[in-house]
């Protein structure tokens, strides 16, 4: 067994078998990566914790089913074991999925952000959808979730577009 196939199982493994159904759940509606598709709901609700680890690394590759596993862990409140699941395959969180909760409550120019952002990272709907939002924490909320999908470079433009605009802010959260 690779590195990530032991981690993500051991991830797995300390979930409960609520926590494991949610888990699943979530799977079958986070955003994936451009050219991945969906594990099928039939196949996939039946797994017990080292079976949906064969299935992720089979269909997704070592790599990203370790990134998507910590991703949904992350989504389903299991902040703490994702964190360590990327701790073993030596993945440190990037500056956006690290500060996630700050960003989404403490920056004021969400507008400037995406700005930098359209048609880089963003298409013109997921531009207007975050837009329509009424407050710049749903702003927020709303442009985070299209980050499942996003690889470093578009993090990093994130990052870059929040240096430009909230400089204060940046500053403050590398700090901490």
């Amino acid at each position: 067994m690779g590195c990530a196939r032991d981690a993500i199982q051991e991830a797995l493994e300390n979930l409960t078998s609520d926590e494991l159904k949610r888990f699943k759940m979530k799977l079958l509606s986070v955003p994936l990566r451009e050219g991945y598709g969906r594990i099928p709901r039939g196949t996939l609700l039946g797994l017990d914790a080292m079976d949906l680890t064969d299935k992720l690394v089979s269909h997704y590759l070592e790599g990203y089913s370790a990134e998507l596993t910590a991703t949904v862990l992350r989504d389903i409140g299991m902040k703490e074991l994702a964190l360590r699941l990327q701790e073993a395959i030596g993945q440190a969180p990037h500056f956006v999925d690290q500060h996630r909760a700050a960003l989404i409550s403490r920056v004021t120019d969400v507008d400037g952000v995406l700005d930098a952002l359209h048609s880089k990272v963003l298409t013109e709907e997921q531009y207007q959808a975050v837009r329509a939002e009424p407050t710049n924490p749903t702003k927020m909320r709303k442009l985070f979730s299209f980050a499942p999908a996003w690889n470093a470079a578009c993090k990093n433009l994130l990052l870059q577009a929040l240096r430009d605009t909230q400089p204060y802010l940046v500053a403050d959260l590398e700090r901490s």
